[in-house]
């Protein structure tokens, strides 16, 4: 197991990847109105060009998938 640094929206980026919430993780669901606010607040972050930290997430993939994993997050 390797772990590293990397930045949320390098994170997020590439085609066609794939981000898979196992069933234990499913039990911490957000509403709508939760997922607006996250979003409304990274959103103010970007605008205003500074950064922020978000904790961690843990994710779990093999070298040839663009499948990850969310264990933690």
């Amino acid at each position: 197991m390797k772990a590293e640094e990397v930045l949320f929206l390098d994170f997020l980026e590439g085609k066609r990847k794939k981000f898979i919430i196992p069933v234990y993780q499913r039990n911490y669901d957000w509403k709508k109105e939760h997922c607006k606010q996250l979003f409304d607040d990274l959103k103010d972050v970007a605008d205003m060009d500074r950064t922020h930290f978000l904790g961690s997430i843990v994710s779990i993939s093999d070298e040839h998938s663009k499948e990850f994993w969310i264990i933690d997050g």
